[in-house]
This record gives structure tokens, C-alpha cells and sequence, in this order.
């Protein structure tokens, strides 16, 4: 398994690059970014200090790994979701240009 890129920036946890999980270390608010949207993550995650602090990486990053495997997959659920919604506007376009030629 590989290492999950992580970084702390103020008071949120960055996890990896596109699509990012964004963790609210104060117990707020997640997110999932993309490169199109923001989607919340209503998982509630708590991360403690000795963690933060590099105690257990591997732990860390077992953790981290499992809740981004989790956010990645919502990521790409809404991206075919928004995909297919594309699709079927596209259609019903197509659809009423055709009749319009009729």
C-alpha cells in the first residue's frame, strides 16, 4: 500500500491531491473537492494529537487511507451521476431539435 500524501494547513487536514479530502480538525465540517465542486463529507472524523504530532504513522496513514478510499468512491459516484445527467439533457436536446426539423 502506499503512502497517503497528507498535510495539515491551519486548522484542516489535506489529504491527498484530486479528488482531496478536506478535514476539519475542529470537528465542523468535510469535504470532498474535485475539480469540479465541493461535496460534503457527513462522516464525522476525529483525529487525535499524537497522530497529528507523527506518533503511529502507519496507523495514520491506515486511517487516512480508509476514510479516502471512502471519499474517492462518493467523488466518483456524483461525477457519473453528473455524467449521466449530461447525457440525458443531451438527449432530450437532440430530441427537440429533431422534431423541431419535423
Amino acid at each position: 500500500m502506499e503512502n497517503v500524501r497528507i498535510q495539515v494547513l491551519h486548522d484542516k487536514l489535506i489529504v491527498r491531491d484530486m479528488p482531496r479530502l478536506v478535514i476539519d480538525l475542529n470537528g465542523r465540517k468535510n469535504d470532498i473537492e474535485t475539480e469540479q465542486q465541493k461535496i460534503p463529507y457527513r462522516k464525522s472524523i476525529r483525529v487525535s494529537k499524537d497522530l497529528l504530532q507523527g506518533k503511529r504513522a502507519n496507523v495514520m496513514q491506515t486511517v487516512m487511507m480508509y476514510y479516502y478510499w471512502q471519499a474517492s468512491h462518493i467523488a466518483e459516484g456524483y461525477e457519473r451521476q453528473a455524467d449521466y445527467r449530461e447525457n440525458i439533457i443531451r438527449g432530450n436536446e437532440e430530441k427537440v431539435a429533431d422534431n423541431t426539423r419535423n
